[in-house]
C-alpha cells in the first residue's frame, strides 16, 4: 500500500490509523472551517466536489446541505463511521476496487475509506482541501497534487487552505506550505485572505518555539 504520509512505510499508516482507534485526533476542527463559510464561493446545485483526507470534518455536512454531491476521502473507517455517528445522520456500507464506501442516507455525502492514490472515480466539479496539502511532507505534495488535477474537471472551483509558519522551528504534520510552493502547484490558485491563527498553535509547536501560524485561504480564478 501506498502511504500518504510516510512514502514507503507501513507503520506510518498504522500509526495514523491507531490514532483514530485511539481518539487521537487533535487535527480534528470541531464544527468545520469558518474560512469554508465565508470563502466557498457557491456552485451549482448537485455539482460534485472533492474532499481529500476529509477526517470526521463537519465540512462535509456544510457542503451537501449547500446543494452539493460531496465526496471525501479518508483513510480511517473510524474517521467514516464517526462523522455519520455523531451528524446522526444513517448510512449504508460497500465495497469496491479496495475501498469501503460509506454513503449517506437522505444526504448527498459518501466518504471512501483507503489510499487517496489509489482513489478514482468521475471528475468533480470543485476541490476544498482544508487539511490534506498540509498532511503531506514536501516529496508527496506533488504527487498529491497532479492526482488531485487528475479527479477534477477542467476549470474546476478550488478553494484550499494552507498554513504557514516557522518550519525550523518543528516539524509537521501539519506541514507549513508557503506561497511560493502553492503558485508552483496551481498558477491558476491566488491568495485571497490570510489571518493569524494563534489560538490554534498545537502545543507541541508552541514548545518549540512557534508563536505564530497564518492560515491562508486560496481559491483559483474562475471560481
Amino acid at each position: 500500500m501506498y502511504d500518504p504520509f510516510c512514502p514507503g512505510s507501513v507503520m506510518r499508516t498504522e500509526e495514523w490509523l491507531s490514532r483514530w482507534e485511539s481518539g487521537q485526533t487533535g487535527w480534528h476542527q470541531q464544527g468545520g472551517s469558518s474560512a469554508l463559510r465565508k470563502f466557498w464561493p457557491g456552485v451549482a446545485a448537485g455539482s460534485r466536489v472533492l474532499v481529500p483526507l476529509c477526517g470526521k470534518s463537519a465540512d462535509l455536512l456544510w457542503l451537501a446541505d449547500q446543494g452539493c454531491d460531496v465526496t471525501g476521502v479518508e483513510l480511517s473507517e473510524i474517521a467514516a463511521r464517526s462523522f455519520f455517528d455523531e451528524a446522526r445522520i444513517p448510512y449504508a456500507e460497500s465495497r469496491s476496487a479496495g475501498f469501503g464506501f460509506f454513503r449517506a442516507q437522505g444526504h448527498s455525502i459518501t466518504i471512501g475509506c483507503g489510499d487517496y492514490f489509489d482513489f478514482e472515480d468521475q471528475p468533480f466539479d470543485a476541490l476544498y482541501d482544508r487539511a490534506a496539502l498540509v498532511a503531506l511532507p514536501p516529496d508527496l505534495r506533488p504527487a498529491y497534487v497532479q492526482h488531485t488535477r487528475d479527479l477534477l474537471k477542467p476549470g474546476a472551483v478550488q478553494l484550499l487552505l494552507t498554513l504557514e509558519y516557522d518550519q525550523s522551528r518543528a516539524g509537521g504534520p501539519p506541514f507549513s506550505v508557503m506561497p511560493d510552493e502553492i503558485e508552483g502547484y496551481w498558477r491558476g490558485l491566488r491568495r485571497i485572505a490570510a489571518r493569524n491563527d494563534t489560538d490554534s498553535i498545537p502545543p507541541k509547536f508552541r514548545q518549540a518555539g512557534v508563536d505564530r501560524i497564518t492560515e491562508a485561504v486560496w481559491l483559483n480564478s474562475a471560481a
